[in-house]
């Protein structure tokens, strides 16, 4: 099998991405053991997410994903929205740039080199941890939200029960667990860490791969911590399209690593009949999702937002079990 990819094109390109992988990794885990440990609280109890995610050329979803998170019910359980753009060339930087400089919780990181997921994730929480330097324990974010870009959000009460799942059965790991590797992993587009798991010097950091949160989530099982299934898609929550990032390296930066991967079908996650669910939650916001509407898409997410980080009821009775 190793044979078959080591010939032709695709065998350099097959080796490229793993040397490319293998130098991130050293790097990753060489950085988390020597960096001085981060004071991050034990968790209290009181959840309070910060949403981190990695733009790719993906800007067009990304607005969709803001846009729909702003439905939340409980949106005022996020305190933090971080955002790394990883040198993004389909022009949205400029609102992305203009997006932070309106609303204080959002936080834009910009990269210019080694632009994989796994890096842009470690630049997102390097920020937070800058941000909250001066932040009380008790208002500090506490429970890490991943996302990624071609994620949306259809259920409203999504963030209200992902918290109460975690409280309720003090979690150190949340999301749709599946059967991939030796333990069973989550995909890494819409998950959730206590920040404080994800900086034990035995947990692995985001590493590129092609499941770059794998390494932290089977850590996290040998630890013997507590891991929930929540089911993210399967359930109705949210929807993640699938492949967006490597269909953008297709189209913006051919020499991408990314691109050499020819596999850019959207997945939906094996949602029943995703693509439908998607095109419909994308036509409701079309008005406002080019780059014309920019002006206007601001305001909106400036009033979204203006909920973040505000009180919230949590209702029980409302969580999966």
């Amino acid at each position: 099998m190793l044979q078959h990819h080591l010939r032709g094109p695709d065998g350099l390109n097959f080796a490229r991405r793993h040397i490319e992988q293998a130098a991130d990794h050293a790097w990753a885990v060489a950085a988390k053991r020597v960096a001085r440990r981060r004071h991050v609280g034990s968790f209290d109890g009181d959840p309070r997410f910060a949403l981190l995610t990695v733009n790719f050329s993906t800007t067009r979803y990304l607005k969709l994903l803001l846009l729909t998170l702003g439905a939340q019910h409980e949106l005022g359980l996020v305190h933090r929205i971080v955002i790394a753009d990883n040198d993004s060339r389909d022009g949205g930087q400029d609102f992305l740039r203009a997006l932070a400089a309106r609303v204080e919780r959002v936080e834009l990181v910009q990269h210019r080199r080694f632009l994989n997921h796994a890096r842009g994730m470690r630049g997102a929480l390097r920020a937070l941890d800058r941000i909250e330097t001066q932040v009380p324990d008790t208002e500090r974010a506490n429970l890490l939200l991943f996302a990624d870009t071609d994620v949306v959000f259809r259920n409203p009460a999504t963030l209200g029960d992902l918290a109460i799942v975690t409280v309720d059965n003090d979690a150190a790991l949340v999301g749709e667990l599946r059967k991939a590797y030796e333990y069973p992993d989550i995909q890494a587009s819409f998950f959730v860490v206590r920040r404080e798991t994800y900086e034990r010097r035995d947990v692995a950091p985001w590493m590129n791969h092609g499941a770059p949160a794998y390494a932290m989530q089977r850590d996290i099982w040998q630890a013997g911590l507590t891991v929930v299934n929540f089911p993210s898609n399967q359930g109705g929550y949210v929807l993640h399209r699938g492949r967006s990032g490597v269909g953008a390296a297709h189209a913006h930066v051919p020499r991408h690593s990314y691109a050499t991967v020819t596999y850019s079908t959207p997945h939906y996650m094996g949602v029943a009949h995703g693509a439908e669910i998607w095109a419909e939650i994308e036509a409701g916001y079309s008005d406002l999702l080019e780059p014309s509407s920019e002006p206007q898409l601001l305001d909106v997410l400036a009033e979204r937002f203006s909920r973040l980080a505000s009180p919230v009821q949590l209702d029980d009775e409302a969580a999966p079990t």
